[in-house]
């Protein structure tokens, strides 16, 4: 006997592929992110985007058929009017969480940019390009899906901003939905309503199969909110959600900053403690003070081993000779000009 299927239980059938969106609560929501679905998730800014840091992981993590799995980041906004780029400090912890190797995972991400709304439509052609080359696409994220229609770089005609990026739009949500890939997307909340509808709600309504929106914890609750709005097979209800880490990730290795702070830490009471020139010690406290500025450098470091030690006492020692040789400078510098000034009065 033939067995026939329905459209809706095509798309939201199966488990196979589905990935996780790292809150035990926002997958029961949501029904985990499946693929060839196109997601909407607008709210708190800062609260997306480790939404997403956490659906890069664990979409580089998929088991892929021909290889391994690689994720495409869509990062669309004017660059005059607010920071727009990946939330590289919380993406970090979350690879060396993992047990990945921070450039490999870096290298399996891919990143298009646009900062005006004609450009947002020449990435459809980016994209085209990364899906012919990569077979194991496993995610695709856009940032800020409707942002250029209101904010183009370029002084053009409305009008022809909105339909740029409609079009764009659609285009992403056919190639997605046609490979099979999930499609995940950020968009910003409309004012003066408890629950705010997203920019461009009317299209985007039509287009999404599932709209969430994201809310900071209020007074009195320890964890954010998340509102289901749109879903093929989900009523509309809400949630509050919090991010599992080591659990999610099957091993208890400490976020990376924690690991960075505990390592210093040792250092100071194993080295520099012994160190017998105070000048040496004062030495590695500037290097720590360059160490912080440079993390993300840094977490590309292996476990300090001899070797390791031995270039750092070299450092070190070369850290201590420019320092006094600064200081001396100063001190010449301040004679020359006081020898100046006597020439000059007399």
């Amino acid at each position: 006997m033939l067995g026939f299927m329905s459209g809706l239980e095509r798309l939201c059938s199966g488990s196979k592929g589905t990935l996780s969106t790292g809150s035990l609560e926002l997958d029961a929501l949501v029904g985990g992110i499946r693929r060839g679905m196109f997601y909407l998730f607008y709210g708190e800014k800062n609260l997306i985007e480790i939404l997403f840091c956490h659906l890069i992981v664990n979409a580089l993590k998929l088991q892929g058929e021909i290889g391994r799995p690689v994720v495409v980041y869509i990062l669309c906004g004017n660059y005059r009017k607010e920071r727009t780029e990946i939330e590289m400090a919380e993406l970090m912890e979350l690879v060396e969480a993992s047990g990945y190797g921070m450039e490999e995972a870096l290298r399996r991400i891919h990143i298009l940019t646009a900062s005006s709304a004609d450009q947002q439509v020449l990435l459809v052609n980016g994209l085209i390009g990364i899906l012919e080359r990569e077979p194991e696409v496993s995610l695709v994220l856009i940032q800020g899906i409707f942002k250029l229609h209101f904010d183009d770089a370029r002084v053009r005609n409305y009008h022809l901003a909105r339909e740029e990026v409609q079009r764009s739009i659609t285009h992403f949500s056919q190639l997605c939905a046609e490979r099979g890939i999930p499609l995940v997307a950020s968009g910003r909340p409309k004012k003066a309503k408890l629950i705010p509808n997203p920019e461009s709600s009317s299209f985007l309504r039509h287009v999404a199969n599932a709209i969430v929106y994201i809310r900071g914890r209020g007074k009195g609750t320890k964890f954010n909110r998340a509102f289901l709005l749109s879903h093929p097979s989900k009523p509309p209800r809400s949630t509050e959600y919090a991010f599992k880490v080591n659990e999610e990730l099957g091993r208890d290795t400490p976020p990376f900053r924690q690991t960075f702070h505990e390592l210093v830490a040792r250092l100071r009471r194993e080295f520099q403690d012994a160190l017998m020139h105070i000048e040496r010690r004062e030495a590695f406290d500037l290097l720590i003070e360059a160490w912080s500025a440079e993390l993300g450098a840094v977490s590309f470091a292996e476990t300090v081993k001899l070797l390791d030690l031995l270039f750092l006492v070299s450092v070190v020692e070369n850290r201590s000779v420019g320092e006094n040789l600064r200081r001396r400078m100063e001190v010449l510098n301040d004679r020359m000009t006081r020898i100046e000034e006597q020439l000059g009065s007399t």
